[in-house]
């Protein structure tokens, strides 16, 4: 071949070798360029997600903090040692049992150190950290710092206690473990294995990370994000920062928190975000430039593993954004776009729809004896189980803890839903077998459809976690559709739940008393102690509407105790004015199996001066069966103050008696229903008989309630029994007018009270 042919081979060839790598670098550039952009945006996305995660757990801090430092009774008398009416012991003496009961409900708070008006310490509880007196406290709300306690990062939250009148008069520093940031940080598969996560709190240069026990360790082996994410984070942006190069790089992607100052950085190799895709592009201008004659078809045939190589690391990405890492079902964002596009399509074929809102009942028990592993697992289990009812149009979600969200699409009927609600109920009746525990657990569940009961996807999902509340309320593991009656009493209970949190800060509580007398002579001997509730609207509210959903908020602690000294100081001060009487004060069961029951008997005794002997507490007879093993040591430690110890509705729907041997009770409350039909009913006749035949032989006294009619009175002095209470005696009456009634009536008073 001539050098001139040689030549114009040579040219011709590298002509194609140079057309097949422009073909090539134009193709796979921009596809690069984008699909990079792609994920990095989905990368900032998950770390906001990450940080938006850390926040909640971070205000739930804040929320337990101010908790501590809003109760009522301690604020009252914080403010009354501001005004030096009160010493720092008896402040500190009252103070601390109460804010250790608080704080032991919260098993990551390890320390807590109560400052006075002058920031003088009055208590200290659990493990604070050495040295921390010192520092600025004078915040005007909560604020939270850092701080070291033997190597180990803490959370420091300061809570500024206020008075009445606005004045700050103390502050809370509450000290807790960060094992909750620990766990979110170990979330590796978020941002791939290689991946480091830091959190950043106050100043931003503090780096906390997680270490090897499992817990975060500050690491000073890195550095401090560079200025320019300083700047971001402190205006509330996220962004993500390259560094070096593509092989020996980095990519610094951070997210501030909503508390000013802290944030999340995370650290991700530029070799391992990035190499991939170097290395589908290399292989593609290596192929062109070995098989220049298949150039075109080379890089289309390499181009696409490289495609599907990169929208698979960034669906990765999605998924953790829009999936729950546990059970992998959509979570609740996802869910609800995809409710938001189902309530498209049936507004457009004019079609129904259900959304389910499923509950577990009791799963907090068995997530509190077994463990939060064995939990987990039961809730992927129910995941499963729940899956397999449904059909493959339908869709389920994961909202968070053990409630699940489920949309069901093309209803021809309302009925429709409610099958499927029962199928659930009846899969999830079926045990669970998990590392060889028998678990057995029901669900209720909510209903509500389109387009009756909203339009919306918030309105539809907000409607069925009311219908599944309504579920709850009427008897578990069952199901309950959505209703304009249910929607109202969700919006009654809320209004009720913070009325009455409003109503322990403003002396709302007040207490009637309804007298107690002999049946033979009708002199009275005590009165019993029941609570009302003023609103604001001047509405009076009996104890039957809010005692139930005081315990369920946690409130019935502070109610009881307040009706605890107030009926002692009311009985005190009766006696002091010739006016000598027993009261008897209901307490809740939650008082007892939870609380610190006997200290606060003792403390409402020992602060109004009544005796021992003229206080009675009631306990209902279901708690005393359901609760007696883990309530008698309380109750016996109760007896021996010397107070006496009543069972209220006795015979109510129970029939086991063997409690009444082992428990220190020495009176039985006959409940009102077993005589609401006599004289005259001879089955009503022989249960009231029996109920006092069986108390005379058990040696205890009887009291009978509900007593409205004189024919009624004449029955029970016919029997025998000793004392009564009721209409016929005198309805309940405020304090003020109770004293008046029966002062007129002293003749007929007697000091002595049933024989204990």
């Amino acid at each position: 071949m001539k050098r001139s042919q040689r030549r114009i081979v040579l040219l011709a060839m590298l002509g194609i070798l140079v057309t097949g790598s422009l073909v090539a670098l134009a193709t796979a550039w921009p596809l690069f360029q984008a699909h990079r952009q792609s994920l990095e945006a989905t990368t900032v996305v998950s770390a906001t997600a990450q940080a938006e995660s850390l926040e909640h757990l971070l205000a739930r801090y804040r929320d337990v903090s101010r908790q501590l430092a809003s109760r009522t009774e301690i604020r009252r008398r914080l403010a009354r040692y501001a005004g030096g009416e009160l010493e720092g012991e008896a402040l500190a003496e009252y103070t601390r049992p109460r804010l250790e009961d608080a704080m032991h409900q919260s098993g990551e708070m390890v320390g807590l150190l109560r400052l006075g008006p002058g920031d003088e310490p009055l208590l200290a509880i659990g493990q604070a950290p050495d040295g921390i007196v010192a520092g600025d406290v004078s915040a005007l709300s909560v604020t939270e710092r850092l701080v070291m306690r033997d190597d180990e990062p803490l959370l420091e939250v300061v809570s500024p206690i206020y008075a009445a009148g606005g004045q700050r008069i103390g502050t809370d520093r509450v000290f807790f473990r960060l094992d909750g940031f620990a766990a979110l940080l170990d979330e590796g598969g978020r941002f791939g294995g290689d991946a480091r996560q830091w959190l950043l709190g106050p100043p931003g240069e503090t780096l906390l990370t997680r270490g090897a026990a499992g817990r975060l360790v500050r690491d000073g082996e890195r550095p401090p994000p560079g200025a320019t994410q300083r700047d971001d984070l402190a205006a509330g942006h996220a962004g993500l920062l390259r560094e070096g190069g593509w092989r020996e790089g980095r990519l610094l992607v951070h997210a501030p928190l909503a508390t000013p100052g802290w944030g999340l950085l995370v650290e991700i190799p530029a070799a391992g975000f990035y190499g991939s895709v170097l290395r589908e592009l290399t292989w593609p201008a290596v192929t062109v430039l070995l098989l220049m004659a298949l150039g075109a078809l080379a890089t289309l045939r390499t181009l696409s593993p490289l495609m599907s190589h990169i929208n698979e690391q960034a669906g990765r990405l999605r998924l953790s954004a829009d999936y729950d890492a546990l059970t992998g079902l959509p979570n609740r964002s996802h869910l609800s776009r995809r409710l938001d596009r189902a309530l498209a399509r049936a507004r457009e074929e004019r079609g129904q729809l259900a959304v389910l809102f499923l509950d577990l009942d009791h799963f907090k028990g068995i997530n509190d004896s077994l463990g939060h592993a064995l939990g987990d697992r039961l809730l992927q289990s129910v995941a499963r189980r729940v899956a397999g009812v449904l059909r493959d149009e339908d869709a389920l979600g994961r909202l968070g803890g053990d409630e699940f969200l489920l949309v069901l699409e093309e209803l021809h009927d309302p009925t429709d839903a409610s099958r499927v609600a029962g199928k659930l109920i009846d899969a999830l009746l079926q045990p669970f077998d998990l590392e060889g525990h028998e678990i057995f657990i029901g669900a209720s569940v909510g209903i509500s459809l389109y387009p009756q009961d909203g339009r919306s996807a918030e309105t539809l999902i907000q409607r069925a976690d009311t219908a599944m509340y309504g579920a709850k309320a009427l008897k578990r593991n069952t199901w309950q559709f959505f209703t304009p009656a249910l929607g109202e009493a969700s919006r009654e209970r809320f209004a009720m739940d913070v009325g009455l949190r409003r109503a322990l800060e403003h002396d709302e509580l007040v207490l009637h008393y309804q007298p107690q007398a002999e049946v033979a002579s009708g002199r009275l001997f005590g009165a019993e102690a029941l609570v009302r509730w003023t609103t604001r609207e001047g509405e009076v509210v009996g104890p039957g509407r809010f005692i139930a959903l005081a315990e369920e908020a946690g409130l019935i602690h502070a109610i009881g105790r307040w009706v605890l000294g107030e009926a002692c100081r009311q009985a005190r001060e009766w006696e002091l004015a010739g006016l000598p009487l027993r009261v008897a004060v209901n307490l809740s069961g939650l008082q007892v199996a939870q609380g610190d029951i006997v200290a606060d008997v003792r403390a409402a005794l020992h602060e109004s001066g009544l005796s021992p002997s003229r206080l009675e507490l009631e306990i209902t007879e279901g708690f005393m069966i359901g609760h007696a093993d883990e309530g008698l040591a309380r109750l016996h430690d109760l007896h021996r103050l010397g107070v006496a110890l009543s069972v209220d509705d006795f015979g109510t729907g129970y029939s086991s008696l063997a409690y009444l041997k082992r428990l220190p009770v020495q009176t039985l409350k006959v409940d009102r229903s077993f005589l609401d039909d006599v004289p005259g009913d001879p089955a009503g006749e022989t249960l009231v008989a029996a109920i006092h035949s069986l108390a005379e032989k058990l040696e205890l006294e009887v009291v009978a309630e509900g007593v409205e009619r004189p024919e009624q009175l004449a029955f029970l002095q016919r029997l025998g029994c000793r004392y009564y209470q009721g209409e016929l005696l005198g309805e309940p009456l405020a304090a003020e007018a109770f004293a008046r009634r029966w002062t007129r009536a002293s003749a007929l008073l007697s000091a002595a009270g049933p024989s204990r």
